[in-house]
């Protein structure tokens, strides 16, 4: 390594040169092979000018004040507010803000429909809909005329069509368990009243209302107790109420349905098995003192007639009935054919549009018919 004379080497001055390798050792043959490795390349120390440095000064210049303190305050232009609007250029929007009872959130045309919505005579508010109770009748198929038992439905009060918009789709657009035995509650309730407002439409000819219970009002351990609550402060008889139970629930709810029945039994209310289909889950409860009726599942009926096995299980159902003094009951009964076959059988009712239509509770005490 050689070094330079000439000044005082520093890190500012210090700069590093590599020297060549020579070139005569990499052109012979099998130099890469047969030389040894390298040495170190020399280092030389070149000496260059030093860099200049930034030069600061040593007092920045002061800034010059944008406002003085002894400056009086800025003047800002005042309003003018010696002339007033006049009552006459108000808007109607100017003048609502006054008014602390309007909302101008609030259309007219939602409020006359909101006002529109609210429940009427016979009716009752569900999660936001109306409804109101009908009442269809089971008609005998041998002979002539009508009875005096009676389904209870459950039906929209402003809907376009027949039916609407039904209460089990409600229940589960709700996401509630107990929502099936609060809307059951309320039927209940809501027919309890209107027996005790027409006693002479159901006392003088005696008649019976069964009214169709859900999964989660069989569930429910303290809905016995409530019938029997509302049939003591109405002063209803037990055996003119009753409840219907879907096979689904025998089948699906065998604990609950057990528990179910043996209310019913203490209560006088009787029970109606719907949908039913001889399942054998359900056999259980044909021997119960509540148990008065069976409704066969429509989708046998409806084919009974052409084909074999469902024509025998509404045979033996029929038969079965009689054996233990049950009335055994057809639904959507809606041609004669039909109705005549089931006759022929031995079924004792049926329901259907072509044998009664159903109507609103508050219709059958105007007139006092059937």
């Amino acid at each position: 390594m050689q070094q330079r004379t000439s000044g005082t080497a520093d890190s500012d001055s210090i700069a590093f040169e590599i020297s060549d390798i020579d070139p005569k050792a990499l052109l012979k043959p099998n130099a890469r092979a047969a030389q040894p490795e390298p040495k170190r390349p020399d280092l030389r120390v070149v000496q260059t000018g030093r860099m200049p440095k930034l030069k600061i000064p040593p007092q920045a210049e002061p800034v010059a004040e944008l406002i003085a303190d002894d400056e009086p305050p800025m003047e800002l232009p005042q309003i003018d507010t010696s002339e007033d609007v006049a009552a006459d250029d108000e808007t109607a929007e100017v003048a609502a803000l006054d008014d602390l009872e309007s909302d101008m959130n609030v259309e007219p045309a939602f409020v006359e429909e909101a006002e529109q919505l609210s429940p009427g005579p016979g009716q009752f508010d569900f999660y936001g809909q109306i409804y109101e109770l009908h009442v269809q009748q089971l008609v005998k198929l041998k002979g002539s005329g009508g009875t005096r038992r009676f389904e209870v439905l459950v039906r929209d009060a402003h809907a376009d069509n027949e039916f609407g918009v039904a209460p089990d789709r409600v229940v589960q657009d709700v996401h509630d368990p107990s929502a099936n035995s609060d809307l059951d509650r309320i039927v209940v309730e809501q027919l309890a009243n209107w027996m005790a407002d027409n006693r002479a439409v159901w006392e003088t000819d005696p008649a019976s209302f069964s009214v169709n219970v859900g999964m989660g009002t069989i569930a429910d351990p303290k809905f016995a107790g409530f019938v029997a609550g509302v049939l003591k402060k109405y002063k209803v008889p037990s055996k003119a109420l009753g409840f219907e139970i879907t096979e689904k629930s025998c089948v699906e709810q065998v604990r609950d349905v057990d528990l179910f029945v043996q209310a019913c039994e203490k209560l006088g209310c009787h029970v109606v098995l719907d949908d039913y289909t001889f399942h054998h889950n359900s056999m259980r409860w044909l021997g119960s003192s509540a148990v008065k009726f069976l409704k066969l599942d429509a989708k046998i009926t409806a084919v009974a007639m052409k084909e074999r096995v469902p024509q025998a299980v509404v045979v033996a159902i029929a038969q079965a009935s009689k054996v233990l003094g049950l009335s055994c009951v057809a639904k959507r009964v809606d041609t004669p054919a039909v109705r005549e076959w089931l006759s022929a059988v031995g079924l004792d009712y049926a329901q259907g549009f072509l044998l009664d239509q159903p109507r609103a509770l508050i219709s059958l005490g105007a007139d006092g018919s059937k």
